[in-house]
């Protein structure tokens, strides 16, 4: 793996971010194979030997984190000694301690106790907000497999003790700490009327694909999407049915596209759509689609009035040759935008033609 020189502070940051995170869960995965080896309860020896492979496979999420982020195919997110590396600096002093509590002899109830003092460093949020920061396209997967690792610990501990006890009681509290903090995390990526990507998490994921479509020669496609009329819609219903609108027609932008693209609340009535590998015949499908599911909604309010709804696209394609300088988020938006007020310009309830900038624009 070919290495960066860190000229910058931020690249130090974000580099030793990655590798704290690493550090963090070999030493987890060191924890549970030894706890498998030292407990002498079948049921908890397999339990820890299966929590210790699932921790290999955290260090192998981190480590594709950073080998990309050393090729350039991550931005630089952690830009000074932030809270984030602070607080990640903390968590990994306290982690070590409470893994050294492992060594010798264990009875299940001192070696659920350090398991159960691992997770709770490890469902700090400052983890989940990374993982949504820095992995397009996978972090719900991420998420939904250390929830069942997390699981599968609580119903251990809840196994070995009785359900009014405090140990059973303080391990439901973990479980719905993680919970809790996941939402925060997701919180800070997400819109909250619409429930689907922030602004935040274009910046960030768009940075990302564009560093990622300049090196390997990928197609990308970037679409701006208007609601068309929406202030008429705000007029003659409310804003109350207006915000309702726009939920549906996110929901709906999102169930049109691929599991791989990324949907963001833009603006007020503006949405955006990242979609990898994305050429011009895969673009006409792509706007297609979602033109077809917003034009077959339904929005109907309280008094059985029916809105009618409908939505203009435009688009840019970058088609630059592998090994090329990365477009800028800017220019992208900007092109995508012209696109747009193209197909406002021909009438509206259409996608335009894509921009595609190849080498020569």
């Amino acid at each position: 793996m070919g290495h960066k020189s860190y000229k910058t502070t931020a690249e130090a940051h974000m580099r030793r971010t990655l590798e704290l995170c690493i550090e963090m869960d070999r030493a987890a995965e060191r924890t549970y194979k030894r706890l498998g080896e030292q407990c002498q309860e079948p049921a908890l020896t397999t339990l820890f030997s299966m929590m210790s492979a699932e921790e290999a496979q955290h260090v192998e999420w981190w480590s594709e984190l950073l080998d990309a982020y050393e090729q350039g195919l991550l931005p630089d997110i952690v830009h000074d000694e932030s809270e984030l590396t602070s607080r990640l600096h903390d968590l990994h002093g306290r982690f070590v301690d409470v893994a050294e509590r492992s060594q010798g002899t264990l009875d299940p109830e001192q070696a659920l106790t350090v398991a159960a003092h691992l997770e709770f460093f490890m469902i700090d949020p400052v983890f989940g907000e990374f993982i949504d920061l820095t992995e397009p396209g996978q972090g719900d997967r991420r998420h939904t497999s250390y929830s069942r690792h997390l699981e599968r610990l609580i119903e251990a501990i809840q196994t070995y003790y009785p359900e009014d006890s405090l140990t059973a009681f303080l391990s439901s509290i973990l479980i719905r700490t993680w919970r809790d903090n996941l939402s925060l995390a997701i919180f800070a990526t997400r819109d909250p009327l619409t429930g689907i990507h922030n602004r935040r998490a274009l910046d960030t994921h768009l940075a990302q694909w564009a560093a990622w479509s300049a090196r390997y020669g990928r197609p990308l496609a970037v679409l701006l999407i208007d609601i068309d009329y929406f202030k008429s819609i705000n007029d003659r219903f409310g804003h109350a049915f207006g915000d309702t609108a726009l939920r549906e027609i996110a929901h709906a932008i999102q169930s049109a596209t691929r599991a791989s693209d990324l949907v963001v609340r833009y603006g007020g009535d503006e949405f955006a759509v990242i979609a990898p590998e994305t050429d011009a015949d895969e673009y006409y499908l792509l706007v297609d689609r979602i033109l077809e599911t917003v034009r077959k909604l339904e929005l109907v309010d309280n008094e059985g009035r029916h809105a009618t709804t409908s939505i203009s696209i435009g688009g840019v394609i970058g088609a630059d040759p592998a090994g090329s300088t990365p477009r800028s988020i800017d220019k992208l938006l900007a092109t995508a935008d012209r696109g747009l007020y193209i197909a406002k310009h021909q009438g509206r309830n259409r996608a335009a033609d894509p921009i595609v900038l190849g080498r020569e624009n």
